[in-house]
C-alpha cells in the first residue's frame, strides 16, 4: 500500500476514474461500492487486483471510507470535495425546467417578498430538496419544504436529524451558513460536512449562490440536503435560478 505521506499528491488518471465511478454511483445508489462492482465496470481495462489496490490507496489517502470492514467504499468529505472541484461534470438544466424558471419570473412580481418567496418554492419544487433564500438584511430567511429531510434514506438516526432540523429552523444559524461572501464572486458554491462549521450538520451539504437586489443589497439562495446529492444537476439549477432572480431585480430597477 502506498504510504500515507503521498496522500496529497496528484491522482493518476486511473485513480481519478475509480474515485469518480465510486462517488458517482454511491450518490445514485446510496450504497457503498465494492471493488468487484468497479472491476466489472472497467472490465478488461484494469485487473481486479489493480482495482483493489487503488481502492485501498484512495482509502488510505482519505478520499474513501468503509462503514465496516466487509462493506464497499463510500466518499469522505475529502473525497466529495475532490469530486466537486476536480471531477464533476456540471449538467445542462433540463429544457422543461429552464422553461418553467423563465415562465415563473415573467409573471408580475410586485415586491421583494414576492420574488424571494417564489424563489424558495420554485427551487424546492424543481430540485426535490429543501430550499433556502437569505434576504439582504441577513435576518429574514425563507425556507421551503424542510419536511423533505424526513424522507431522505441518508438520515437513519432520527435524534440527529431532529437536531439538524432545529439548526435549519434558526434564522440566525441558517443566515450564517448562507451568508454571501462580501464582495465575492456570484458563482455557485458548495459547502459540506465540517466546512459548514455546524456540529449538527456534519452529514449535510449546501449549494448556494449570491444574488443582487441592487448595487448595495445582496442576499443568497440555494439548497440544503444530505451530502449525497446529485451535484452536477443541482449546481446547474441553483445557477439558473440565481441568474433569473438577478435579471428580475434588474428589470424592476429599469436596467437591461
Amino acid at each position: 500500500m502506498t504510504p500515507k505521506s503521498e496522500a496529497d499528491r496528484e491522482l493518476t488518471v486511473r485513480e481519478k476514474r475509480i474515485l469518480y465511478f465510486t462517488i458517482h454511483n454511491y450518490i445514485r445508489a446510496n450504497e457503498p461500492i465494492g471493488s468487484r462492482t468497479i472491476s466489472k465496470a472497467f472490465d478488461f481495462d484494469m485487473s481486479p487486483a489493480t482495482v483493489r489496490n487503488i481502492c485501498s490507496d484512495l482509502e488510505e489517502w482519505g478520499y474513501l471510507g468503509q462503514p465496516h470492514t466487509s462493506a464497499g467504499r463510500q466518499p469522505t468529505d475529502k473525497g466529495y470535495r475532490y469530486y466537486i472541484n476536480e471531477l464533476l461534470k456540471i449538467q445542462e438544466i433540463a429544457a422543461r425546467q429552464r422553461e418553467r424558471i423563465v415562465r415563473e419570473y415573467n409573471e408580475k412580481l410586485a415586491s421583494l417578498d414576492d420574488i424571494l418567496q417564489k424563489t424558495a418554492r420554485l427551487m424546492a419544487d424543481v430540485s426535490g430538496h429543501t430550499a433556502v433564500v437569505l434576504y439582504p438584511d441577513r435576518r429574514h430567511v425563507e425556507i421551503s419544504r424542510l419536511s423533505l429531510m424526513l424522507d431522505r434514506p441518508d438520515f437513519k438516526d432520527m435524534g440527529q436529524l431532529r437536531e439538524a432540523m432545529g439548526v435549519l429552523e434558526e434564522p440566525a444559524r441558517l443566515g450564517e451558513i448562507f451568508r454571501p461572501e462580501p464582495g465575492g464572486p456570484d458563482e455557485v458554491d458548495v459547502k459540506l460536512g465540517r466546512e459548514l462549521n455546524q456540529p449538527e450538520l456534519q452529514e449535510f451539504g449546501v449549494i448556494k449562490a449570491g444574488y443582487h437586489v441592487d448595487d448595495a443589497r445582496q442576499g443568497s439562495l440555494g439548497l440544503v440536503g444530505p451530502k449525497r446529492m446529485p451535484y452536477g444537476r443541482l449546481i446547474a439549477l441553483v445557477g439558473a435560478v440565481k441568474d433569473a432572480v438577478n435579471s428580475t431585480f434588474r428589470r424592476m430597477r429599469g436596467v437591461r
